[in-house]
């Protein structure tokens, strides 16, 4: 069976007149599986958010580690303390884990039901009650589709507008009738909770009276791309590499003026230089018919980075120089492998350091470990 990709989105609120949030969102990416977990810490402020924090973080590591659900659940239930007064969780627990197959396991504790979006229906995601450790627990599961889209929110999102501009509040029909009328086709899982997150801010007329969360995982297919940067060390393996980097799944980048030259030689697809500076610090793109984009390396790669940490920037339609451009097709990707040459370009080696201190791979190792901060998956070939 074919890999699925699940797209996760997250957005928040936190209630009016606190800094933090009193909800936690952690996201776990294993070999196999996708993993969110919610939680919402009873109250708000510093106390809620470490609730949370506590929650989410313990769930999210036993299962990381491999530990079967059933008891994570459990060792949870069992560790939360319960309000004396109110008779509920100090915080509550919403497991959403997704394998690669596009298998769906959900587990809810003390908070609102799932949302499934497929196609244009908005459906509860369909659980059954059990006991864990005296706690009563929602459990499902499901083999998802190509597009649909799961949706967990907290009570923040449910209340909204409570007492205010609507009655009762929100509510989990109001929010399931505004997934419905939304045309929802091509919409990203971000996309989707900024949608959601910003009705809920309507209805608290811009003063949330509870911490509020969305977290949206859409299924698709994955999206790949592969980025081949510097001269491999045996000048003989030209040939075999770059005919392993053109056989790779989806979008192609070469980042280095020595990288295109070989690549141009090896196709015999001619090289030509944008003289184009849409930013003068950045040095201009190439092109080469095959190869998605082309760009210089080092001071190029140096900027993407800096702009993936500053993602804003990749919003303005108008930058188009090769540091944005290579930012903007690794922000879409969701595994990017890259193939890193060994040969040591003087150019970029200070002659106070040492050979073995290629100034390229540093850059490399920056651009990998940002991507896997963003939950990309990241493989790295050097040769």
């Amino acid at each position: 069976m074919d890999q699925l990709h699940a797209e996760v989105g997250v957005a928040q609120l936190s209630k009016s007149g606190e800094e933090l949030c009193g909800d936690m969102v952690e996201v776990v990416r294993t070999p196999q599986s996708t993993i969110v977990v919610l939680s919402d810490g009873l109250g708000s402020g510093v106390k809620a958010n470490i609730l949370a924090t506590l929650t989410t973080k313990i769930a999210a590591s036993m299962l990381q580690r491999g530990i079967p659900l059933e008891e994570v659940v459990s060792t949870i239930a069992e560790t939360l303390p319960v309000c004396k007064e109110r008779k509920i969780a100090y915080s509550t627990l919403h497991i959403i884990k997704i394998s690669n197959q596009g298998l769906a396991t959900i587990v809810e504790f003390d908070c609102p039901a799932s949302l499934l979006i497929r196609g244009d229906q908005v459906l509860p995601f369909p659980c059954q009650e059990k006991i864990v450790s005296g706690k009563t627990i929602r459990e499902g599961r499901l083999l998802l589709q190509k597009d649909d889209v799961i949706v967990a929110v907290t009570d923040g999102v449910i209340h909204a507008g409570i007492g205010g501009l609507l009655r009762l509040g929100w509510g989990w029909e109001g929010i399931a009738a505004y997934l419905t009328a939304e045309n929802l086709v091509g919409v990203s899982a971000e996309q989707i909770c900024r949608l959601l997150i910003h009705c809920a801010e309507g209805y608290y007329i811009g003063k949330p009276g509870d911490d509020s969360s969305v977290a949206a995982i859409k299924i698709r297919q994955p999206r790949y791309l592969t980025l081949f940067t510097g001269p491999p060390t045996e000048r003989d393996s030209d040939e075999k590499i770059v005919k392993r980097f053109l056989a790779q799944p989806g979008k192609k980048v070469v980042a280095g003026g020595t990288t295109a030259n070989i690549v141009s030689r090896i196709t015999g697809n001619p090289l030509a230089v944008d003289l184009d500076y849409p930013d003068p610090d950045i040095p201009p793109i190439g092109h080469i018919e095959g190869i998605d984009l082309v760009t210089e390396g080092v001071l190029t790669l140096n900027a993407a980075i800096d702009r993936l940490n500053r993602k804003d920037s990749l919003s303005h339609v108008k930058l188009q120089d090769g540091a944005t451009l290579l930012a903007r097709m690794l922000l879409e990707s969701d595994t990017v492998t890259i193939f890193a040459g060994g040969a040591v370009n003087p150019a970029h080696q200070n002659p106070h350091f040492p050979s073995q201190l290629n100034i390229k791979l540093q850059v490399i190792g920056k651009l990998q470990a940002t991507l896997t901060a963003m939950g990309k998956t990241v493989v790295l070939e050097q040769f």
